[in-house]
């Protein structure tokens, strides 16, 4: 009997394995591919011409300048115009430590490099609180200071420039640039298997959603935003040490960002293998043309560029992802096998007393100008219980969330969490505290497959890796997605994309957890599973609050029912008080009438 229950899940697992090993040998095969270009290129900077040689500098170059946009602008979604920027800024500091203090080249790039870093910290701090085009605007204003400073000041040559003492030969300079290209794709392929990678694709699909799942957003966008910068000034100063010569004119030369984000556009945005088929092919095909049509060079080359790219919008990439190559796989994946004997409590240690007062709402207040939203709102929730939250649409029952979970700031009142008051932190450091929301409408993160959704929150709660991955895979059984493991969340149905952003919340291991509508829609069924998830979590000490819609969905299980309309509170109690409020028939159920409802 066991042995025919325990087959389809057999089957399952055999499958995911094939799935997954497919997977991996394709992944290999690409990397032993790479691997032979590679090889190639230090063939031709060891044995090849002089054009040769400087062709594959040039290539590499602008491999590491893609890769370098690629972090900040494909991985975390902040648009850049100012990367050139800080290849200006990683070529004067080059230039200047060898004219000025005689510094050897390599160190003269380390330098390059943590000068970088040391001006990209503080900036990104400040920038990138910016958002879409002004992001883009600042960073473009960035290069263009640069190139004032760099034209006014007679360190380093001032607006004519300056020769740099030539060192070294043409095939070592190429091989170091071909050893940094490398380098820069190790390191993009190391981002997308890491807790960081998914951090950063999280909060380039929904930075708010990445926040309520305790992810600190802000230092994420500052270690890519450094890691760019970096990238960018290492090409920069190597690119001195090769032409021999420094200038404005060139160290901050807004074709290269133009070539850069083009390169990127080509091969494939926010992947691992695009950067370089974009670097590759249009250098390739730019010298081409420059050898048969100088003159029309950049014209042919852009028109070309414009079609690839309207013809094929993910890039060259997305042709080989069309026949399962070259695609993303998932961090740590696929998810354990867990056995029924080795299965978890939902959460491993009670995370509160029962009836212990966990969230305190104190006469809290939210006005937008003239509008009052909240009016001096309190609720309270206790551990083991949950609450309902009802009222018709407009009442302010999602501003109210929003200032639980940080995403707003009230006029007035107070916000605790046990005693800890949580008005003016972030909305990170309140999930990380113990506050858990689902959204009114599903955010989901579709660059994430169904298990990484589930992972990044698990390791923020998590004390190791092990128990992340762990948790996660619980998880999925538990919401019956095991099957769709690797699938985006948007191709999920409703139903299933629901249990998904539960599953999420979930993972934090709240002492508070707030759901906002999410049984609008579902079936019985669908109904029920959420309530045996509900009845686990409150078992252990969680508090859950709940806005809904659906009364008979929330009202069977609910301790306490809070009514609002027009921001204030209208009536609370016990469900079956509440629902004969005459007050809450007329303003929530809109009947005029007195008679009990129905629950």
């Amino acid at each position: 009997m066991r042995e025919r229950q325990m087959r389809p899940a057999l089957a399952r697992t055999r499958a995911s394995r094939v799935t997954s090993t497919l997977a991996r040998l394709r992944q290999e095969t690409a990397w032993l591919l790479f691997g032979i270009v590679v090889l190639a290129a230090v063939l031709v900077a060891l044995f090849g011409t002089g054009d040769q040689t400087q062709l594959l500098f040039s290539t590499c170059l602008f491999a590491v300048l893609a890769y370098a946009w690629n972090i900040i602008s494909g991985l975390s979604g902040y648009v850049s115009f100012g990367q050139v920027g800080f290849f200006g800024i990683g070529a004067y500091v080059a230039a200047t430590c060898q004219i000025l203090w005689q510094w050897d080249w390599y160190l003269a790039a380390l330098g390059a490099v943590l000068a970088a870093i040391v001006l990209a910290l503080p900036l990104g701090t400040v920038m990138l609180r910016l958002q879409g085009i002004f992001f883009a605007l600042g960073m473009f204003g960035l290069s263009r200071i640069g190139a004032l400073i760099a034209t006014s000041t007679s360190l380093v040559g001032g607006s004519m420039g300056e020769p740099v003492p030539m060192v070294g030969t043409t095939q070592e300079t190429a091989l170091v640039m071909l050893g940094c290209a490398v380098g820069a794709v190790v390191l993009t392929a190391w981002l997308l298997r890491s807790p960081l990678g998914l951090r950063l694709l999280a909060l380039r699909d929904d930075e708010k959603a990445a926040e309520a799942s305790g992810i600190n957003t802000n230092a994420s966008k500052v270690i890519a935003f450094c890691l760019s910068a970096a990238l960018a000034a290492l090409a920069g100063s190597l690119y001195v040490w090769n032409v021999g010569f420094i200038d404005p004119g060139s160290a901050f030369n807004n074709t290269y960002e133009l070539q850069t984000i083009l390169m990127v556009l080509f091969g494939g945005i926010g992947t691992l293998w695009g950067p370089l088929l974009g670097a590759v092919v249009i250098s390739l095909i730019s010298n081409a043309l420059w050898a048969q049509f100088p003159q029309q060079q950049q014209i042919i080359l852009g028109a070309l560029i414009l079609i690839a790219v309207i013809w094929m919008p993910g890039g060259l990439v997305s042709l080989f992802q069309r026949f399962g190559w070259l695609r993303r796989r998932p961090v740590w994946g696929p998810p354990p096998p867990i056995g029924t004997e080795k299965r978890l409590p939902l959460f491993p240690v009670a995370v509160g007393n029962t009836d212990e007062s966990v969230l305190c709402c104190q006469e809290v207040t939210r006005r937008f100008g003239g509008l009052t939203a909240l009016n001096r709102v309190s609720l309270e929730a206790r551990s083991g219980r949950i609450v309902a939250v009802i009222g018709p649409n407009g009442a302010g029952k999602t501003t109210l969330f929003n200032l639980i979970t940080g995403f707003d700031r009230c006029n007035g009142g107070a916000i605790r969490l046990g005693e800890r008051l949580l008005n003016r932190l972030a909305p990170y450091r309140i999930a990380r505290a113990g506050i858990a929301r689902t959204f009114q409408t599903c955010r989901p993160f579709p660059s994430l497959t169904a298990w990484e959704t589930l992972l990044l929150p698990a390791l923020v709660a998590s004390a190791s890796k092990e128990e992340a991955i762990r948790a996660a895979a619980q998880m999925l059984e538990r919401l019956a997605l095991r099957d769709q493991w690797d699938a985006s969340p948007e191709s999920l149905p409703p139903g299933q994309l629901r249990f998904l952003e539960i599953g999420r919340a979930l993972m934090l291991r709240p002492r508070v957890l707030l759901l906002d509508e999410v049984m609008a829609g579902m079936s019985p069924e669908e109904i029920r599973l959420i309530h045996t998830l509900l009845r686990e979590a409150v078992a252990a000490g969680c508090a859950v609050v709940a806005i809904e819609h659906v009364v008979p969905a929330i009202m069977p299980i609910a301790d306490h029912v809070y009514v609002l309309d027009f921001g204030t509170t209208i009536a609370q109690g016990r469900p079956d008080e509440v629902l004969r409020n005459p007050a809450v028939i007329e303003a929530y159920l809109g009947t005029g009438e007195e008679e009990p409802v129905n629950a």
